[in-house]
């Protein structure tokens, strides 16, 4: 028996990742917490089926980085962080540069992390 989401197309997997990260946008707009982190545990999800997909799936992301929304754009630099991280790095700086709340609040601590990871437990 297949797994769910087996069969699903890169494509159609490209477009979820849009739909949910769009979500988060909404739910960042109106404060709702809930709804903005059930959308990054289904990102997460779809995020670790495109890298269990032959080849790495998660190149695909890089079709987001000019994206018009902040959110999909910071989102797809961050999964796409560990295949392209100069590239993915650059998509943060100028979410940063553009002044979009509340994207660039988001963005400027993404952008450390992506920089020089997590920070160490004292």
């Amino acid at each position: 028996m297949a797994k769910k989401g087996e069969n699903v197309s890169v494509d159609k997997m490209l477009q979820r990742f849009i739909e949910l990260s769009l979500t988060q946008h909404g739910a960042l707009l109106y404060l709702e917490t809930g709804p903005y982190n059930r959308a990054y545990m289904k990102i997460k999800k779809l995020v670790e089926e495109m890298e269990a997909r032959p080849g790495d799936q998660r190149r695909i992301l890089t079709d987001l980085f000019d994206h018009p929304n902040p959110q999909v754009r910071l989102n797809a630099a961050k999964y796409a962080h560990p295949l392209f991280p100069e590239e993915s790095i650059q998509v943060v700086q100028s979410i940063i540069d553009a002044k979009k709340y509340p994207q660039e609040a988001h963005a400027r601590s993404a952008l450390d992390y992506l920089m020089f990871g997590p920070l160490p437990r004292e």
